[in-house]
């Protein structure tokens, strides 16, 4: 299986979203359950987005007992960074540093996430993360 091809819709991202909190995977039958607890939404628009997930390797596909059930092939912060990435890519030159100024010009992070994102910020800065040099 190759990396996963393309982004994500929103929709494809809450079904993601789903299948990381979930430790056994789901079939496209209780995906579309637990969307439809929520919203209107055809069994065929989600069969349709999980088929093209799994073509597009973002789905793993075990049969179990008869029904085919989905997993995530690519792990939560893998997928976020890679959003992030393109988020950052078509909307700030690439800038993260740009895309964070922005969020925090809208008074939208907590204290709580400034005191997180200081703290990966200076780990990330030190020496047991620094690469030697050459």
């Amino acid at each position: 299986m190759g990396d996963p091809e393309g982004s994500l819709t929103p929709a494809q991202f809450e079904i993601l979203q789903m299948l990381w909190d979930s430790a056994e995977g789901m079939s496209a039958a209780e995906i579309w359950e637990r969307i439809r607890a929520e919203r209107e939404v055809s069994r065929t628009t989600v069969s349709n987005l999980v088929d093209r997930l799994e073509k597009r390797n973002w789905l793993l596909r075990r049969k179990v007992d008869g029904v085919f059930r989905y997993a995530a092939a690519i792990e939560r912060e893998a997928t976020e960074g890679k959003l992030a990435a393109e988020f950052a890519g078509d909307f700030f030159n690439g800038s993260a540093s740009n895309m964070l100024l922005s969020l925090l010009g809208t008074n939208r992070i907590s204290r709580d996430e400034l005191k997180r994102l200081k703290s990966i910020l200076d780990d990330s800065k030190s020496p047991k993360n620094q690469s030697p040099k050459k």
